[in-house]
């Protein structure tokens, strides 16, 4: 079969253009814009391309598929994990408040959907309620993220909640379309068999991936032209798709399951791997999917038919109403403000309510006209709920103080302590044990008591007044604990003393950095025997100069380089850590958001310098 490559060719300009002439509309979702060219250049407009296109078609399918795995890749399961062992006094647990909300969700969304169905407006009550019980986690996220709150309670309810309105929503539309093809018979069992290689393929992953001779060898691969570990994670993607296949699920499920296999063998240490699938994914085979779905709306059968210009408004209100009815659950923990503007921001709808769509589609339960007025709801709610969510939930100060935690009661963590407060860094101890208190009150150092668990002592401390969490207890399985609460709290700097090598791999599963004296003092020691003047820098705490590193927030920075931004007073930067990757800098290099900057220099500047990159 031979393919004609111009469509292909007009779509992918499309796609390397709508972010240039939407970069200055911040407003307008990305994926919004896609569509919408898809809508101009396709047949309901000017007939430019076609969505019966095989090379399209293909390769939309594929995009569709990276999507959903790169959702699957998303999920933090050390964030879940702690959530479901929360106890705050503050009220229930975010994993309780995401799982009922959700619950109140599909109630509300099955009396819109039969309501919808009586009136004559939809022809299935049961794909609509699936299509109203969607949230995009894809929306969800990065607004959390901008607004720096993807640390906090209300932020990691909001992340639970969508997470599992995408999970659920994506499982019930599997039953729903095996149901609907099949009958209620036990052929619908075959798609709990999808989550049984998850656990499987785990369990020997872990084991294999301990082994030093394959993680050698995987490191060895990982770079030039072999990329390892990106073929790894598409053999994964593509199994699992094949997998659904066979057993008559939709891919969507096996795509989203073999993301999350893939986010439970990486961890916390792979930025690199998903940074690489990130450019993979967003920068072709999803904007051609959404680009895609552009060209196969059909406006016309939206204009000529008074159905669905009824059906408009109703949708849209049943889209917000139903999150914001069901997310008033959330006054049990947050205030009026933040509960409304959380059921605002999980009342957008993007990727998976499109899929939604579509499947009802195919199915013959739902109409033209109604899946285009779906495709208008979702770009509609893309673009007002995140603009509702930031006028709604103020934007608070940032604290003036920024602690560094202490979790242990030795020698070490008495004297890193006092190395800290030397270079006028506040810190915090945290502890429960009462022999434990009792030395760390002697020593007058700050201190946060808990009892039986650490989990009281982070309730007086947010994540945004953490700048490090330090585990330097001499036990480490109690190390390990307090890392868990702590990753689970959202703090990123974690850092923990481990004697025991062979524990390393949980550590990093969490994304700690740990420091085990056996494995890292000759290195220590080489790098000073090098630098000859690195340990007084690191020791001394009389002079006036200190490397510290600072991160990159400050909007106004981002793209410029490093010789155009001009630090004050005498101070270099030494290192850009950018994800897992450390660049060494030049005047030419230029920064992005989130680079960590290793500066050295003037004391008497470096604060002004913190302030101004942050």
């Amino acid at each position: 079969m031979e393919y004609s490559f111009l469509p292909l060719l007009l779509v992918v300009v499309l796609a390397f253009l709508v972010p240039v002439f939407l970069s200055r509309v911040r407003r307008i979702p990305l994926v919004v814009g896609e569509i919408l060219v898809g809508i101009i250049v396709g047949p309901s407009v000017l007939g430019l391309v076609h969505g019966d296109e095989p090379i399209l078609e293909l390769l939309a399918e594929i995009g569709f598929a990276f999507l959903m795995f790169l959702s699957g890749l998303e999920i933090d399961f050390s964030v879940l994990f702690a959530a479901s062992r929360d106890r705050q006094e503050k009220g229930p647990s975010p994993l309780y408040l995401a799982i009922f909300s959700f619950l109140l969700t599909v109630l509300f969304a099955l009396g819109a959907g039969f309501s919808l169905a009586s009136a004559g407006y939809v022809r299935d009550p049961w794909i609509m309620t699936l299509i109203l019980s969607t949230t995009s986690l894809g929306i969800v996220v990065p607004v959390l993220k901008e607004r720096r709150l993807s640390n906090s309670r209300f932020g990691q309810t909001l992340l639970l909640a969508s997470l599992l309105a995408d999970f659920v929503t994506m499982f019930l539309i599997t039953v729903y379309v095996a149901i609907r093809s099949t009958g209620l018979s036990l052929d619908i069992l075959l798609i709990g068999v999808l989550f049984v290689p998850v656990v499987l393929l785990y369990q020997l992953g872990v084991r294999w991936l301990r082994i030093p001779a394959v993680r050698r060898i995987i490191d060895e691969l990982s770079g030039a032209t072999s990329q390892i570990k990106v073929r790894g994670a598409f053999a994964i993607m593509v199994g699992f798709v094949v997998m659904a296949q066979m057993i008559g699920a939709e891919l969507i499920l096996g795509a989203f399951l073999g993301g999350v296999l893939a986010s439970l063998l990486s961890g916390k240490g792979e930025e690199m791997l998903r940074s690489k699938l990130d450019a993979i994914g967003f920068g072709f085979f999803v904007p051609l999917f959404f680009v895609v779905v552009g060209v196969q709306f059909d406006l016309n059968a939206f204009l000529n038919e008074p159905n669905a210009w009824i059906l408009l408004p109703f949708l849209l209100l049943a889209s917000f109403g139903i999150k914001v009815l069901a997310s008033s659950l959330f006054r049990l923990s947050f205030s009026w403000r933040e509960t409304l503007a959380g059921g605002m921001l999980l009342s957008a709808r993007l990727s998976l309510i499109i899929a939604a769509s579509a499947i009802g589609l195919q199915l013959g339960a739902i109409s033209e006209a109604t899946n285009a007025t779906i495709i208008l709801v979702a770009a509609l709610t893309a673009i007002f709920s995140p603009f509702a969510f930031n006028s709604l939930h103020s934007k608070r100060e940032e604290p003036t103080t920024h602690f560094i935690v202490i979790f242990g009661s030795g020698d070490l963590a008495f004297q890193v302590a006092r190395d800290l407060n030397g270079h006028n860094e506040e810190v915090c101890f945290v502890e429960t044990e009462p022999k434990a208190i009792e030395r760390i009150e002697k020593q007058s150092f700050n201190l946060q008591k808990g009892k039986g668990s650490l989990s009281g002592c982070f309730d007086r401390l947010s994540a945004s007044e953490i700048k490090a969490f330090l585990a330097l207890d001499a036990r480490d399985e109690a190390n390990l604990k307090a890392c868990r609460e702590a990753r689970g709290r959202g703090i990123e700097h974690v850092i923990a003393f481990v004697t025991e090598p062979l524990l390393l791999p949980e550590y990093r599963k969490l994304g700690v950095q740990a420091v085990t004296p056996s494995l890292h003092r000759g290195s220590l020691l080489s790098l000073m025997a090098r630098n000859e003047s690195l340990f007084e820098l690191m020791t001394s705490t009389t002079d006036d100069n200190d490397l510290r590193e600072l991160p990159l927030t400050n909007p106004d920075l981002v793209g410029k380089r490093l010789n155009e931004i001009q630090l004050p007073g005498n101070l270099l930067v030494l290192a850009v850590r950018r994800e897992d990757e450390t660049i060494v800098p030049h005047g030419g290099t230029r920064l992005a958001m989130g680079d960590r900057l290793t500066i050295l220099g003037d004391l008497d500047h470096m604060l002004s310098v913190q302030m101004w990159l942050e």
